[in-house]
């Protein structure tokens, strides 16, 4: 599993959860009801800690 977070328009973090894949965590961010209101990017935390952009959100 991998460490995602979830950030709004401004780079705020507004979620973090564990996915097995960007494709899911992409498609959590996706879900409406599951998500909080305002998920504009999401990224994966890295090998070596660093926060690295995970995929486009489509609108």
């Amino acid at each position: 599993m991998t460490r995602y977070r979830f950030l709004d328009g401004m780079g705020d973090v507004v979620a973090e959860a564990d996915h097995a894949s960007h494709a899911d965590a992409l498609a959590w961010a996706r879900d409406e009801e599951e998500t909080p209101e305002g998920v504009n990017r999401v990224e994966y935390l890295g090998p070596e800690g660093d926060w690295r952009w995970a995929g486009a959100l489509e609108g």
